[in-house]
């Protein structure tokens, strides 16, 4: 979806940006579609055609805490329900949040 949005407005290079509930993703593209065709994930060896996409950073639930000097993020998430503090019903601080601010 993003190539063709892209292509519709005249660009051809992008780097694409999904930030989803637990991490972000990102990925590039210059022309044509980049694949990876062997990858480690979670310590297996897979050996098959895949779009090259990296996670980079965590997604818009994942929970805030501060341990008296700095902020962590993550593991763990505020999930869909009660969800991040801006959702207004009683949840976590999360990284949602950091961005509504």
């Amino acid at each position: 979806g993003a190539v063709q949005t892209a292509a519709m407005n005249g660009f051809t290079k992008l780097i694409t940006f999904d930030m989803g509930g637990t991490s972000t993703d990102v990925a590039h593209y210059n022309g044509e579609y980049e694949r990876a065709f062997e990858t480690l994930v979670a310590g297996v060896r897979m050996r098959a055609p895949m779009m090259q996409i990296h996670t980079v950073a965590a997604g818009g639930g994942s929970i805030l805490h501060f341990d008296g000097s700095r902020y962590r993020v993550g593991p763990d998430s505020a999930g869909a329900n009660p969800g991040p503090a801006a959702y207004r019903r009683g949840g976590p601080l999360a990284v949602t949040d950091t961005n509504v601010m």
